[in-house]
């Protein structure tokens, strides 16, 4: 027969040895690894792309500044991290200190700090998408931020300085690229598939936008800006580009002949220099049989533009002046695709 107390001292270890096996249970803590340096690196962007903007507010005098912005970006990065709840509640948390700060401007009689307001908003976002783990995303948002910022003067200027048909015609030349151009069909249309839309309507977009470039550079650089259009424009398509001088010739006479003189030339210098050079990538051993009559060509009209220039210089008085209407004729571009 078993003692009592000695039953007592068998059980007390299989209790203990039980209670302990139950701690452990209880008190085992999962293996998780934390990204440390991930989070980090995600966190250091935050940061930095925060100072980038905030260093742009600190030079004007805003009361929202470097060490603001700092902070507005590490919070959207800790909480785009931790989840997008988090991320929420930090572009919310950053949306009423913008309230806040519009709030105070306006008891101040500063007036209310809108644009500081956006870029606060736009801080935090982006510091979502770098806990998230995104960089080049939130890279060129918070540069473009800050190039608005800095260039306040410069844009307000350029939008004073244009032109109420400037503005249609830029409106015109998107409608024809964006609008237009994606609801056409794709691919020959027709019973006999002999027109293709698509391809004509890119043949509209090209002469349009080569004119609009043209009347850009003009505006920059005066006569200089439409040769150097016609160069650039000769990369593109020397063939679209001449019909564009010659309608600039049409518009603004005779005044004009020498420079759309130079620039056909230079479009056609383009023309040679850009086909020689697919050449040498997609076709080299092609590239040894027409290499002299490329040379050639490209030599006779450098030795045109050279004698133009010097007639040009050689020329007393002063120029006239001459007035683009349009950037570009939307009849004129219609006309060649159709």
């Amino acid at each position: 027969m078993t003692n009592p107390a000695q039953g007592l001292r068998l059980a007390c270890p299989r209790a203990r040895e039980e209670n302990n096996n139950m701690l452990d249970t209880v008190f085992e803590l999962p293996n998780a690894e934390w990204p440390y340096s991930q989070i980090l690196m995600r966190m250091a962007l935050g940061l930095s792309l925060g100072l980038l903007i905030g260093l742009e507010r600190e030079r004007r005098r805003k009361e929202a500044g470097v060490r603001t912005f700092g902070f507005i970006g590490l919070l959207g990065t800790m909480g785009g991290a931790l989840g997008h709840g988090f991320g929420l509640l930090a572009v919310t948390v950053t949306g009423m200190l913008a309230l806040l700060l519009n709030w105070s401007s306006l008891r101040s009689q500063q007036g209310t700090e809108l644009t500081t307001a956006a870029a606060m908003l736009v801080t935090a976002m982006a510091g979502v998408l770098c806990g998230q783990g995104h960089t080049l995303t939130p890279a060129a948002v918070m540069v473009s931020a800050t190039a608005l910022l800095a260039w306040k003067e410069r844009l307000a200027d350029f939008s004073m300085g244009v032109s109420e048909s400037e503005v249609r015609s830029a409106l015109l030349l998107a409608i024809l690229a964006i609008v237009i151009y994606p609801a056409l069909p794709i691919g020959p249309v027709g019973p006999w598939g002999l027109v293709e839309p698509r391809a004509a309507w890119i043949t509209v977009i090209l002469i349009a936008g080569i004119g609009f470039f043209n009347y850009v550079l003009w505006k920059l650089y005066g006569t200089r800006g439409a040769e150097l259009s016609g160069f650039f424009g000769g990369l593109v398509n020397s063939n679209f580009t001449v019909i564009e001088v010659a309608a600039r010739v049409r518009e603004l006479g005779e005044s004009f002949s020498g420079t759309a003189y130079r620039s056909i030339v230079l479009a056609t210098s383009a023309m040679l220099a850009r086909n020689g050079t697919l050449l040498l990538l997609l076709a080299p051993a092609a590239l040894v049989g027409a290499m002299l009559p490329l040379l050639l060509m490209f030599s006779m009209a450098a030795v045109l533009v050279a004698i133009s220039q010097l007639l040009r210089r050689s020329t007393v008085g002063v120029a006239p002046e001459m007035q683009m209407e349009l950037p570009f004729s939307l009849g004129q571009a219609l006309k060649y695709g159709a």
